[in-house]
């Protein structure tokens, strides 16, 4: 029996584990302190450099006193978690999911799932087979004002989705040395602009047909591999079109005078247009009857809600699937910015 499919009534305990400390490791630790049904068990670094034993020692007893392996392998093997989370530097999360899998583990991973084509193909076929689920980091589905967007599309407020506009914007500041290469990093596109090639096809319920894009490095030397600008322009199935902007330009200082990212959308319909702003704090909606201000569902937690759903079948945040199809989309587009040619999604 598939670990999702735990008999109704009587879900066991679960036993957590994390690999590495990069990028989101907070999605699986910030919420597993609250979470009574589950605990961390074990940890593994992904290399010399990994900082989790420090990571660790700052969340409450219980999620300290765990043991902390060299070898994720070995880990897997003697822990036995149900879920992992995979936050190792990009170009080795799928190497450490497609272990997992092959264990019989969930697995919450950092986006992208991977970053190569034939690396995600491999790891949907040992997903596949083991009959487990993974989910990407996705979190921004959770955010009140996107949720509420997705909501009036899907109530009919602006009619039919045809014209979309997704925004990553983000301060440069200090990025890790594997940024610096394509091999190690895998391209702003997989690794910044996928929220929003997720959140647009989300939030309008449209799947992408074709794709092309543009990017490079403007301003940032010091990481040649890494671009700090760029945008797609996609088509969407049926028809409508998608444009997706993504920069390290925005401006930081040790004052946080505004948020970290700027995240916004805007969804024109054939009777409406909704738009995220602010931030991503407001969901705003013109309709000829005028200019209204959504009000706000409370926000998802991402670990929370895909425990939900492990435990209980409840309906997803985000599916295996999902996860799959925005890493394919996000690495055929930064293939079509490289080629500079439109490509088939």
């Amino acid at each position: 029996m598939p670990r999702s499919c735990w008999p109704e009534g009587h879900p066991p305990a679960m036993k957590f584990a994390i690999i590495g400390s990069y990028g989101h490791r907070n999605f699986l630790l910030d919420s597993l302190s609250k979470l009574p049904e589950g605990k961390l068990v074990a940890a593994a670094l992904w290399g010399d450099d990994d900082p989790l034993a420090d990571v660790l020692r700052k969340y409450p007893d219980g999620q300290i006193d765990v043991p902390i392996y060299d070898d994720y392998r070995r880990m897997l093997d003697e822990a036995h978690p149900d879920v992992v989370g995979v936050f190792m530097p990009l170009h080795r999360l799928a190497e450490a999911s497609i272990e997992a899998a092959q264990r019989g583990c969930h697995i919450l991973s950092e986006k992208p799932l991977a970053t190569t084509l034939a690396d995600l193909e491999t790891l949907r076929g040992a997903v596949a087979r083991a009959g487990v689920e993974i989910r990407a980091c996705f979190n921004l589905r959770g955010l009140p004002a996107f949720q509420a967007a997705r909501q009036a599309v899907q109530a009919g407020r602006i009619g039919t989705p045809i014209l979309a506009f997704g925004q990553k914007s983000y301060p440069f500041a200090d990025r890790d040395k594997f940024f610096a290469s394509r091999e190690t990093y895998g391209g702003t596109i997989p690794w910044c602009a996928i929220h929003a090639i997720d959140f647009v096809s989300w939030c309008c319920g449209r799947d992408y047909a074709r794709a092309a894009a543009l990017h490079s490095n403007a301003a940032h030397p010091s990481h040649p591999g890494m671009e700090d600008n760029g945008g797609l322009l996609l088509e969407f199935q049926g028809g409508g079109t998608a444009v997706i902007t993504f920069d390290y330009l925005r401006p930081w200082a040790n004052e946080k005078h505004w948020s970290w990212g700027d995240d916004r959308l805007r969804i024109a319909g054939s009777e409406g247009i909704v738009e995220v702003v602010d931030e991503g704090s407001r969901c705003v909606l013109l309709t000829p009857a005028g200019r209204e201000e959504l009000p706000l569902p409370d926000e998802r937690d991402l670990l929370e809600d895909f425990v939900a759903f492990l435990r209980m079948g409840s309906q997803p945040l985000v599916t295996s699937a999902e996860s799959f199809r925005a890493t394919e989309v996000a690495l055929k587009a930064r293939d079509a910015a490289d080629s500079r040619r439109m490509v088939d999604l």
